[in-house]
């Protein structure tokens, strides 16, 4: 009571004039201060969810917010089907790259290259991300021996967190003992997009993403991507045009793409630069943030 307490005081202080609320479970305290004081709310849905909220409680809750967003189209279908939202109350908007900061950069994969110690002339491909279950490290790791024998290295950006070091320290024994001096991890980096920068080839196996906020900034750094072609990522690639799509969870169809890649640098070139200019045009800050004007201007009945 004291949080919402608080929230409501802040709320009568500052008279905003949209409450946007990113977290289901926030609603619950948001909409009922938002009914004492007035202004409109928006809610912007980051995550799936297979609880039915069509309750008289959530049918109160979710009469409140009067406009939606979701990060993707399967979050939109996901919002609709178990909430009171119709589809018409919500936008898609989808997660905003800054494309000032992932940008290709020559200098910077020279130098980051020399202190990896990894030749100029090597096929750099990596991946980014927590070190969790179903982000397909073990599907990045099959696909990495598979190309044994090729002047490759792997490149791997990210680290795992406290209440995951059994699993996290378990890839981390396997990248190291199946891929030997080639593989290079980065653990967790704050100036990630350097480490973007000096790879060829991206690889984005993780089996459910409601987006993939890490595939669309490895795209603005201008690099080529192969992802499964699942849930959020149908909303970033199309195949062939813009990126590779690989059957989930399907390590020779994950390799074969990767190896196209590595065989055809004109395609590298052509999918990295359609990739970036997609960024761009569909999923850079200035996009988002024009989304949620929108929206808020729905919601205020002034669009």
């Amino acid at each position: 009571m004291s949080g919402w307490y608080r929230f409501l005081k802040f709320v009568k202080k500052t008279e905003p004039d949209v409450i946007h609320v990113h977290y289901s479970k926030d609603l619950n305290l948001a909409v009922p201060v938002k009914q004492l004081t007035g202004g409109k709310m928006v809610f912007t849905k980051h995550l799936g969810s297979y609880i039915n909220k069509k309750d008289p409680w959530h049918r109160f809750i979710y009469r409140g917010v009067d406009r939606a967003t979701a990060i993707s189209r399967l979050i939109k279908d996901n919002l609709v089907a178990t909430t009171p939202l119709p589809e018409g109350k919500v936008d898609i908007v989808y997660l905003g790259t800054d494309t000032s900061r992932f940008i290709p950069d020559l200098i910077r994969r020279k130098a980051v290259r020399d202190e990896l110690e990894i030749s100029s002339d090597a096929i750099l491909i990596g991946m980014m991300g927590r070190i969790s279950y179903g982000k397909g490290y073990e599907d990045f790791i099959q696909m990495a021996q598979a190309l044994s024998g090729r002047n490759v290295e792997f490149l791997f950006i990210g680290g795992h967190s406290r209440n995951e070091d059994r699993y996290g320290d378990k890839i981390e024994t396997e990248i190291r003992d199946k891929l030997g001096p080639r593989a290079h991890m980065t653990g967790f980096k704050d100036d990630r997009e350097r480490y973007l920068q000096a790879l060829d080839v991206f690889v984005f196996p993780s089996y459910a993403e409601s987006f993939g906020l890490t595939l669309t900034e490895a795209m603005a750094c201008g690099l080529p991507c192969v992802a499964y072609g699942k849930d959020g990522v149908l909303d970033i690639i199309d195949d062939r045009k813009d990126g590779l799509l690989a059957e989930v969870r399907n390590i020779n169809d994950l390799t074969g793409q990767v190896s196209l890649l590595f065989d055809d640098q004109a395609m590298r070139i052509r999918l990295g630069r359609a990739g970036r200019e997609k960024v761009i045009n569909d999923f850079s800050d200035s996009q988002m943030l024009q989304g949620f004007e929108r929206a808020y201007k729905i919601a205020l009945g002034e669009q």
